[in-house]
């Protein structure tokens, strides 16, 4: 087992919350907002449509309209997610914080298997959570003092390819469960129908 320094995600990322609506519309000047929402987040979980290689850097620090590879937390569901091109563009409310990467030393794909899968940090997440009701939610503060352990680049690019490519593949799965599941229903139906 190898020994990693450990570090706050504060060191590595900005949290950037998404917009209020209201402020969004008299910002933009506009009442249609493509915004961001939890069918998007989905899609982009489940890697619907996801860049691999070749990620783009926002354009400006502030911009609210995201971009293909962009980095967003969930607020509800405590998960992240890169952007996929069917997002591009969309503008995130509040129920999303985008990740703005603020140095080379932190990998994309190896923050979602921290921030997703790593148990440790799983930990932290649920002692964070605050709020009243079904929706729990993690302060930004608290977000950046999360502790993760920092590999050295190569490494966290290769655990974070394996992450995604093994999340790809457990959606490929289900939908193939499903599909099963499906189609093992319309079978035994038709038989009783027949009978």
């Amino acid at each position: 087992m190898i020994y990693l320094e450990k570090r706050g995600l504060k060191d590595f990322v900005t949290f950037v919350p998404g917009i209020n609506p209201t402020r969004a519309q008299k910002q933009f000047g506009t009442q249609v907002i493509n915004y961001y929402d939890q069918p998007s987040f989905e899609a982009d979980y489940n890697h619907e449509d996801v860049v691999v290689e070749g990620e783009s850097k926002s354009l400006s620090q502030n911009n609210l309209a995201l971009n293909e590879g962009d980095v967003v937390i969930s607020n509800s569901l405590q998960l992240a997610t890169m952007v996929g091109k069917n997002n591009v563009g969309k503008v995130l409310s509040l129920n999303f914080t985008k990740i703005e990467f603020d140095s080379e030393q932190l990998d994309k794909r190896y923050f979602l298997f921290l921030f997703n899968a790593y148990k440790d940090v799983r930990r932290q997440k649920e002692r964070e959570l605050q709020g009243s009701g079904p929706v729990l939610r993690i302060p930004l503060r608290a977000l950046g003092e999360i502790v993760v352990p920092v590999a050295p680049i190569e490494e966290q690019k290769k655990m974070g390819a394996i992450y995604v490519e093994t999340q790809k593949l457990q959606n490929k799965l289900n939908q193939y469960a499903d599909l099963i599941g499906q189609f093992t229903s319309s079978v035994i139906e038709e038989t009783l129908k027949g009978e």
